[in-house]
């Protein structure tokens, strides 16, 4: 046998255990945004170019999806990563096989990393694109990109993003308040319009599925399956009261991107055998007059301003210390730190715990420096979503970013297309 044919059957190998092992992990690990190796930090996947966009690309197109990481690891590691297909809720996609959704290679290296440089903490920096030479989605929708090492079973993360089809289907709509008398002060109506522009759909109520989102947040996600009118070639879904979202409160912030001296919120720096960051405590705003403060919508972005010409390499990390004054211990829920700096997920990462010496919450996360958007909320016991009227209040008049996702599953399909993603804003026409 020649070395080529070795090498072929040696890699078919490889793709067949790399397949059996996502096969086995797909029902094992929630296809959401988590981290499961502690030494990975500051998890971002964006649409190339742009910091702050939602990680959605365009089929055949030439958007690349950037993913950056590091790995605070003292050794160099080899990851790798895959992707796979999920419906509209975020089930995986059983009816597909993985050639029906990848085009190329079933898993890609990721080669691109840097040391850090000059920082009391020392790290890896990945870096890669998606889609590559080698690997390529063939369908739009929903994708879980998963990262590991040597085998999907050693699992460092996993991160949603999602591919749309360039249709004909336009999206034009508006945030105003709700229109129920008992929640005009407190929620956002979403009334909005699909034109579908000759785009042929046979059965509205099983072919359309559209999906709200509030500004990144998971654990609130609004889905609909159908509107209120459904004519010739116009979705309505306008003056639907059941369309609505809290409307919350504009997103509190820190700014870490220097060390060196201390700005607004930050009540001191110190430094022992790491950076630690004590965050003014944050008061309750739950009865406090809504006042406008320009945010990032709960997202971060990464800077040292501190003589630094990459921050990506040379920003440093620190302990960043929250606290929430409230005297008793909460027996109806728990509260979390929620926004992109704790992947917008309601579990133990984001959880903060009840210190009875001062009379309140803490948690303590371990961030880059940069700028991060962040609000506390309430998670009720037995229940799967955030309330943030308990310290945040709500106000109707709140600056919310709304992404709406446009899926379609024609009668006989096996898996659920995006077909266009909008996103409206409360204050901006």
């Amino acid at each position: 046998m020649t070395f080529s044919k070795t090498l072929i059957i040696r890699s078919a190998f490889s793709f067949l255990l790399v397949l059996s092992a996502l096969g086995c992990l797909a029902a094992d690990f929630p296809n959401e945004n988590i981290c499961y190796d502690p030494s990975i930090k500051t998890i971002q996947v964006f649409k190339e170019g742009f910091e702050l966009s939602s990680p959605v690309i365009q089929l055949n197109s030439t958007d690349r999806l950037s993913v950056q990481f590091d790995d605070l690891d003292a050794f160099i590691k080899r990851y790798k990563f895959t992707i796979l297909h999920c419906e509209s809720d975020w089930q995986t996609s059983t009816d597909l096989t993985v050639s029906d959704y990848i085009d190329g290679f079933r898993e890609e290296n990721i080669d691109q990393y840097d040391y850090s440089y000059s920082t009391t903490v020392k790290y890896t920096h990945f870096k890669a694109t998606f889609p590559t030479q080698n690997m390529r989605p063939r369908l739009s929708g929903n994708y879980m990109l998963v990262v590991y090492e040597d085998d999907p079973s050693q699992l460092a993360f996993t991160a949603r993003f999602m591919v749309t089809e360039a249709s004909p289907l336009a999206i034009t709509g508006r945030v105003v308040q709700s229109s129920l008398m008992a929640e005009r002060s407190t929620r956002q109506q979403i009334d909005f319009a699909i034109r579908l522009n000759g785009f042929q759909v046979l059965d509205v109520g099983r072919e359309m599925k559209v999906v709200l989102m509030q500004n990144g947040r998971t654990d609130n996600l609004l889905r609909l399956s159908r509107p209120r009118f459904a004519r010739t070639d116009e979705l309505d879904y306008r003056y639907d009261e059941s369309i609505s979202f809290s409307g919350g409160n504009q997103f509190r912030n820190f700014d870490i991107k220097s060390l060196q001296y201390q700005s607004e919120h930050i009540a001191r720096i110190d430094y022992d055998t790491s950076n630690q960051v004590y965050l003014v405590p944050d008061q309750p705003r739950t009865f406090k007059q809504y006042a406008y403060e320009k945010d990032l919508n709960g997202r971060f972005f990464i800077k040292n301003e501190d003589h630094a010409d990459n921050s990506s390499i040379e920003a440093d990390y620190a302990w960043v210390h929250f606290f929430l004054p409230y005297p008793v211990i909460l027996k109806s829920g728990t509260f979390h730190v929620l926004g992109e700096l704790t992947s917008w997920q309601l579990n133990d990462a984001s959880r903060m715990f009840f210190n009875p010496r001062h009379g309140g919450y803490e948690l303590n996360l371990f961030l880059k420096q940069g700028y991060y958007n962040y609000m506390y909320v309430m998670k009720e016991n037995g229940k799967s979503y955030g309330d943030e009227s308990l310290i945040e209040g709500n106000h109707w008049e709140a600056e919310n970013e709304y992404t709406i996702f446009v899926y379609f599953r024609e009668t006989g399909s096996l898996y659920d297309r995006l077909l266009a993603v909008s996103i409206l804003n409360s204050i901006q026409p």
